[in-house]
């Protein structure tokens, strides 16, 4: 998986998953949105663009790539849930699990209703990126630098 003896990060875990989730994020966020995008996906969709490109064309620096878009897409997803947690109840600090269960709760009614709306693939798209999304970005994140510190460890061995 060492890029340097002439693997292609693609055949890698990290950069196979990295190509995924960023084509699959565009894709849908693409088509669900279309044709109103909001201005929040167009710069996450920049970065996971330039993710794909980073890995496909083999850049030296194509973790860190990965990594920045990953936290591109994280700083914006907890930034909406936030917004939305603040907005929806009275906000107080030690009430945070019970209204960010409320969150999630309220967002699983909106999936169902996606379902109601716009049949299953309205709904799965939702529920991509509402649940699948940021959790992917952390695993994004996770292996990349797992899988660096392990190709460095190998290589000084």
């Amino acid at each position: 998986m060492d890029v340097k003896h002439g693997q292609h990060p693609i055949a890698g875990v990290p950069g196979a998953l990295a190509v995924a989730v960023w084509t699959a994020y565009v894709l849908v966020a693409g088509f669900f949105y279309s044709p109103d995008i909001p201005l929040s996906v167009w710069p996450i969709g920049f970065f996971g663009i330039l993710a794909c490109l980073a890995v496909v064309l083999k850049l030296a620096y194509w973790r860190l790539i990965v990594i920045v878009a990953s936290f591109v897409y994280l700083s914006f997803y907890v930034t909406r849930v936030i917004r939305m947690v603040v907005l929806t109840r009275d906000f107080d600090l030690s009430s945070l699990p019970s209204t960010l269960a409320f969150y999630y709760s309220a967002s699983w009614h909106v999936t169902v209703a996606m379902l109601q709306e716009k049949g299953i693939a309205g709904s799965l798209m939702h529920g991509f990126l509402e649940y699948a999304m940021p959790v992917l970005s952390l695993a994004l994140i996770g292996l990349t630098l797992i899988f660096r510190r392990s190709q460095r460890n190998a290589s000084q061995a």
